[in-house]
């Protein structure tokens, strides 16, 4: 079959730089959080705790190389005079959010959290939890969320702020 020569000139928009274009065989443990590599996906598995490092292959899961690496796919920016008075509150629905997105995928994961005189800067493994995280916080506090793409590699940068008037 022919390729027209205008499909040689699409680019893959969604580069992710940590994806292999590969399949581990089943059974691949990751040696830093103990997610299990089963049927193509990187999962959560209790029988990883029974697998001794001899008897399984290792190799670090894409979050963790992320971790690595410190190369989030995802920053989001919580700021404003709202969030300095409700801070426990808002940072409570962060970590409950947080927990739940970990709990479904090893690949979602907090790199890392930056405390800032204005606000709380949070760098994270996946893309979708940064914008998961933002559209929660502006569900339940409104304000202004803004959510911006890379053009090139997987990335997103969310903004949310709310100032009290």
């Amino acid at each position: 079959m022919k390729t027209s020569r205008k499909n040689k000139l699409i680019k893959d928009k969604n580069h992710d730089p940590y994806y292999e274009g590969r399949k581990y065989p089943d059974g691949v443990v990751c040696p830093a959080c103990r997610a299990l590599y089963q049927g193509g996906h990187w999962l959560w598995s209790k029988e990883v705790e029974i697998l001794t490092p001899s008897s399984s292959e290792q190799n670090l899961c894409p979050s963790c190389r992320r971790i690595r690496d410190n190369y989030p796919a995802g920053i989001v920016s919580l700021r404003g005079q709202y969030l300095m008075r409700r801070r426990e509150e808002i940072l409570n629905l962060v970590n409950r959010v947080v927990e739940e997105q970990a709990g479904k995928s090893p690949l979602k994961k907090v790199i890392d959290r930056e405390e800032k005189e204005d606000g709380v800067v949070f760098q994270l493994t996946d893309d979708h939890m940064a914008r998961t995280l933002g559209e929660a916080v502006y569900r339940a506090h409104k304000g202004d969320l803004k959510i911006k793409y890379g053009d090139q590699a997987r990335f997103v940068r969310v903004s949310w702020t709310r100032d009290i008037p």
